[in-house]
């Protein structure tokens, strides 16, 4: 039997959720301490109280959202050495990963220009998981399982098709973003087997 604590989210889980909400639509600069304490069911001292600040919990948003990398272990442990099948993996892996910083994704685009960190730490995040993808694909290469080439650059083909995905879908959120992926990643994995 769960707990009445259990069930509900933290104080801070709730004013987390409700700014990431408000800040992907309207912007960071224009939302208020006011309008996340009203969003969150909280007062305003509440918030202050939790946080400190509207750039505190901002900073926490990044945080728990963006300084997750993937899960490595995870990977390695799916990994089948089929290439179709693991290009496969990899990519749902991803778009799971990514699904939980679709709010900050587009706050990171409302805002580039104010908060070019932000959009950075994003762009830094994609980068390691194209180093795993890299890694898997030079040990491809090793075994004679994908052709020879630059395995970064063969992540980055993959990545960029996953990222490009992710963007457009984001954009579009009535869209299902998993729609076709395997038989675009079928085409990728093709280019890439021996």
């Amino acid at each position: 039997m769960k707990t009445k604590q259990e069930t509900r989210p933290s104080t801070s889980e709730r004013i987390l959720s409700a700014t990431l909400r408000l800040m992907s639509e309207k912007g960071y600069r224009s939302v208020t301490v006011k309008q996340i304490a009203a969003e969150a069911g909280f007062s305003e001292m509440t918030v202050f109280r939790t946080f400190g600040s509207k750039k505190a919990i901002l900073d926490r948003l990044i945080e728990n959202y963006l300084y997750n990398p993937p899960a490595e272990k995870t990977i390695r442990d799916r990994l089948t050495y089929d290439l179709e099948t693991d290009l496969l993996m990899l990519s749902e892996f991803y778009h799971e990963t990514v699904a939980a910083t679709e709010q900050i994704y587009l706050l990171s685009v409302m805002e580039r220009s104010v908060m070019p960190d932000l959009h950075v730490n994003i762009h830094n995040n994609a980068t390691k998981f194209t180093d795993i993808v890299a890694d898997y694909l030079r040990t491809m290469q090793e075994q004679g399982k994908a052709v020879k080439g630059d395995p970064f650059v063969q992540a980055a083909t993959l990545m960029y098709f996953n990222y490009g995905k992710f963007a457009t879908y984001t954009m579009l959120p009535r869209a299902d973003r998993l729609k076709n992926l395997q038989a675009a990643v079928a085409v990728i994995a093709r280019g890439l087997a021996v």
